[in-house]
Formats: structure tokens, C-alpha cells, sequence
């Protein structure tokens, strides 16, 4: 880690929750089956050094001084959860060894890793739990990291990566002081006092603010009434989302929101880079397609034909100077993916218009808006929002950049990092991306009841890679490496013949092949 980035830590965190932070703590009272975490598997190529991985951890604390508060209710109504210093934490609670039965597979790693996604966090200890597991085959290990999404969205995960990890195998590890926390918890009388003069501060700053915007409309009407157009615009995208005619799922109807089955595949992202810009579209887009020809290749494969299925496609409203801060600073736009469609190309244009737009005018900023409300009344507007949500949203898609160069921890070389998010109440996918060093990792979590075999969605979204390079003109098209995937032993194949959208029946792949080099 270079200078400057050390001169961002320890991080300085703010004692109350951001009202995008509390939607997520308020879920799970509102409905217990939700379990809104997110988790990061690292893939090591080797058993990491015990003593120097623990103390990794422990600079990870230091730098990062959420991880040892709780979450305490605020004595004030209507006023946000606040984060106070656990002054029993117990960090081998948190971080515990796991050795699988050696060697175990791939396909073993996730499982343990879904069962453990699927566990909800105790809400009275600080929201994560670090799992170092050994045992896997070739002798490597992996580390599940899994937090409560009250603590951070996805790129605000960067600033946990940066503080754990290592740039070189041999670096020693130092772990700083911890910020020395208070001998006892603050009285009620000293909370509510405290509470007040917050509640002072931001009305003179939220009269101040009034008061220069309305001499801005004095001295600039145009752009005002412009500013209040392109909101109005937000809402009523937003709104049109919400109240469109629900899309009748099957899948949906089986989720029970309390069980987790996790799998991920890896590709090069040179590659990657290569067909999006032959294409002329984001990576995010190639990866939306992708997504929707392996979900039309899911639907085939049970039977179930849709034209259209709503993807949910989160987008991270952090400033540059906010790239290290924690909480949750994300909006989100709807996307219709095209899985009727049998054309990748064509299923490329549609995809790619309607992300243009909704990047464009920033509706997808108008979410947030709409979580910061719901947090007020949390129980009744959480419930009231799932129950919206019913039809109108089937899988959630998000992509967060990750670190350009590979990393160590406690001396393992970090191979993939593989990223979870939650899945909702009623919707039975949810696939997050992340790149890293060379690869370009998706990680699958789906509702076991709805999506029992996620490694079918590996291996579709591999063929739907594959199909779309094929599509390129051969001028143009990128030379193929060799490509590095994580998919499940001994998966049966789907029914033979020929796919109703014209699209050939691809068997999956035999066998899981164990992680190697990609380039």
C-alpha cells in the first residue's frame, strides 16, 4: 500500500447512519427472510501464513473502526440507528478457521460458503464475520468475508481491500493501534443531547442551503426550472418502473428468501475488453447480455419462456473524494432484458440503449431518494416496497471496479475475488461482477428453492461469451486465451435437441476444471 493511500486510514465514520444505510438495517425486522449482506470470496493459492493473515485482520480493524461498533437504536423517534464502540469485541468470534475435507472441490467451497451467506448476523456484535478455509485441492485456501449491507454498498468495499491486503507476498504486516474507544457506553441523557445538537447543526445547515438556492433561482430562473424538470423526469421514470404491469415469474413464486446457493466463473478481462470495444458498448453492457442469454438459456432449460425479465442494475453515486468512505451512496435503474430475443447482437442494442439513457439523465439517482423516505418509516415502507417489487423485479445485476494489480494476504497470492450480493424478498437471482487484476469475476447467488443449480448459470454465461465473440466480424474479433472458470462437477446436461429461439443446445462441461493462471 503506497503512502498516500495510508494517509486515508484509519477512516473517519460518522456516528449515525446514512438513511440509505438504515433501509438496509430495517429490513430484516420488516421481513426476516431477507438477508441484505454482502460477502467477497478470495481465492488464495495457498494456505495463507496464520500469523500474518490474523494480523492483516487486525490492521483491517484498525483502519477501519466500523468493524468494531454495533448498532444501537436511537432514543429519539423517527431518528436514524447510530454506530457505537463494541466494548466487548471479540475478534476471534468473528474470525474463525474452517478446513474443508481435503481436497475439496470447488463446488464444496461454495457450498459452504451459500450455507454461511444464508446465516443472518448477530445484530447485538459488530455486522461481519471472516471465514479462512483450508482444505481445497492443489493446497490452496479461500477467505469469505461477509458483511451486513448497512456497513457499505460494493465500492465502498474497495477501502476494505486496500486495508487488508499486501502488494507483495513478503511484506510484513503492522498493525497499528486501535483507536482507543470510551471505558463505558455514553449515558441516555448524553445520547439524546448529542442527538439534539446534530439535529440543530443540520437545520442551520438545511436553511442555509435553502436560502442559496433560492438566491440561486433569483439570479439564474432558466436553470432552476431546468434542475426541477430533469427531477420531475427522475420520479416519473422511477414511478413508471414501479407501477408497470408485474411480468408473471414462476421462479419468483418459489423464492423463500431463507436459503443460499453461491457460484462464480471468472473470464480474462482483456478479452472482455476486447469484444466491448469491437462492439462499441461499456463492459457493463456485454455483461447485461450475457446475463440475459444465460438466464433465456435457464428458462428453456425448465421450460418457461418470457420476452423480457426486469433487471434491477444498482449505480454507485460516490463523488471521486468519496471512494474509501463507507455506507451506502448507490441509486439504481431498471433495465429490461431482452431473453426472447435470440440475436446476442440485437439482444446488445437494446441492452445498450437503454442503459445509455438511464446513465444520460441519471434517473437512477431518484432510488435513492425513494430509500432515504422509506428509512423514516422502515417496517410499513420496506414491506409496501417488497410487495411492489413483486413481478416487477426478477434479478439484480451490479458491477463494481476493483483493484488494477493482484494482491497478497498474510503471503497468499489473491487469484479471483468473487463478489455477493443479496437477493431481495421474491426475486430468486442476484449476480454481482467485480474486476480485479487481470480477470473479470461474476459471482451467482440464487434463492435455492427458485435456482437450486446456479453452476448451470456459470457455464450458460460462458457459452454466452463465447457465442457473442463468435458473432464478431473475424477482423475484428480478439485472440482467445485461455480462460479460467469455476463451475460444478458432474452438472447434468440439459434436454437435448434444438433451442426454440434458434439458439443451439450447448451441453455443460463434464467437469469443474481447478483454478489456474488466467491471462
Amino acid at each position: 500500500m503506497s503512502d498516500k493511500q495510508q494517509r486515508r486510514y484509519p477512516l473517519k465514520t460518522a456516528s449515525r447512519m446514512l438513511p440509505t444505510d438504515a433501509f438496509f438495517w430495517y429490513a430484516e425486522a420488516a421481513a426476516p427472510q431477507v438477508r441484505p449482506l454482502v460477502a467477497g470470496l478470495f481465492m488464495l493459492d495457498r494456505a495463507p501464513d496464520r500469523r500474518r493473515f490474523r494480523a492483516s485482520v487486525e490492521r483491517l480493524i484498525a483502519y477501519v473502526p466500523r468493524l468494531q461498533q454495533r448498532v444501537v437504536e436511537s432514543p429519539l423517534p423517527f431518528a436514524l440507528p447510530e454506530w457505537e464502540d463494541d466494548h466487548h469485541f471479540d475478534l476471534d468470534y468473528h474470525l474463525r478457521t474452517v478446513v474443508l475435507p481435503d481436497p475439496a472441490t470447488d463446488r464444496q467451497l461454495f457450498e459452504f460458503a451459500g450455507a454461511v451467506f444464508a446465516t443472518p448476523l448477530d445484530h447485538l456484535r459488530p455486522l461481519w464475520e471472516g471465514y479462512l478455509i483450508e482444505g481445497l485441492s492443489g493446497g490452496r485456501a479461500a477467505y469469505f468475508l461477509k458483511l451486513h449491507h448497512s456497513v457499505m454498498d460494493g465500492a465502498g468495499a474497495v477501502a476494505l481491500f486496500d486495508a487488508m491486503t499486501q502488494a507483495r507476498r513478503t511484506d510484513v504486516v503492522k498493525v497499528p493501534p486501535r483507536a482507543r474507544s470510551r471505558t463505558s457506553a455514553p449515558t441516555m441523557s448524553a445520547r439524546v443531547t448529542t442527538l439534539l445538537q446534530q439535529g440543530a447543526r443540520e437545520a442551520v445547515t438545511g436553511i442555509g442551503g435553502l436560502a442559496s438556492s433560492l438566491v440561486q433561482s433569483l439570479l439564474d430562473p432558466a436553470a432552476t426550472l431546468n434542475g426541477w424538470v430533469r427531477s420531475a423526469e427522475k420520479l416519473g421514470t422511477m414511478l413508471g418502473d414501479m407501477m408497470s404491469p408485474p411480468i408473471s415469474d414462476p421462479l419468483a413464486a418459489r423464492c423463500t428468501g431463507i436459503g443460499r446457493r453461491l457460484d462464480g466463473v471468472s473470464f480474462s478481462l482483456a478479452r472482455l475488453r476486447a469484444i466491448k470495444t469491437a462492439l462499441g458498448i461499456s463492459l457493463n453492457d456485454l455483461a447485461l447480455t450475457s446475463v440475459a442469454g444465460a438466464v433465456a438459456r435457464y428458462h428453456e432449460h425448465i421450460g418457461l419462456f418470457l420476452d423480457e425479465v426486469n433487471c434491477i442494475v444498482p449505480m454507485s453515486l460516490r463523488e471521486d473524494h468519496e471512494r474509501h468512505a463507507l455506507g451506502n451512496r448507490v441509486g439504481a435503474f431498471t433495465v429490461r432484458l431482452p431473453v426472447g430475443e435470440p440475436d446476442p447482437l440485437a439482444r446488445v442494442e437494446r441492452i445498450h440503449h437503454q442503459t445509455r439513457t438511464a446513465k444520460g439523465n441519471r434517473h437512477g439517482t431518484a432510488y435513492q431518494a425513494l430509500l432515504q423516505a422509506i428509512a423514516i418509516v422502515p417496517a410499513f415502507g420496506f414491506r409496501a416496497l417488497a410487495q411492489q417489487a413483486a413481478g416487477r423485479v426478477h434479478l439484480i445485476c451490479s458491477n463494481v471496479p476493483g483493484p488494477t494489480t493482484h494482491r497478497y494476504l498474510g503471503g497468499a497470492r489473491i487469484e479471483a475475488v468473487h463478489p455477493f450480493a443479496p437477493v431481495m424478498l421474491g426475486v430468486p437471482l442476484s449476480i454481482a461482477m467485480v474486476s480485479y487484476g487481470e480477470s473479470f469475476a461474476i459471482g451467482i447467488d440464487s434463492d435455492p428453492a427458485a435456482i437450486p443449480d446456479p453452476e448451470r448459470l456459470t457455464s450458460y454465461l460462458t457459452q454466452e461469451i463465447d457465442e457473442i465473440e463468435r458473432r464478431i466480424a473475424p477482423s475484428r474479433r480478439a485472440p482467445r486465451p485461455p480462460r479460467q472458470r469455476t463451475a460444478a462437477a458432474g452438472a447434468p446436461a440439459p434436454a437435448a435437441g434444438a433451442r426454440p429461439n434458434g439458439r443451439a443446445g450447448d451441453p455443460l462441461p463434464p467437469d469443474r476444471p481447478s483454478p489456474a493462471e488466467l491471462v
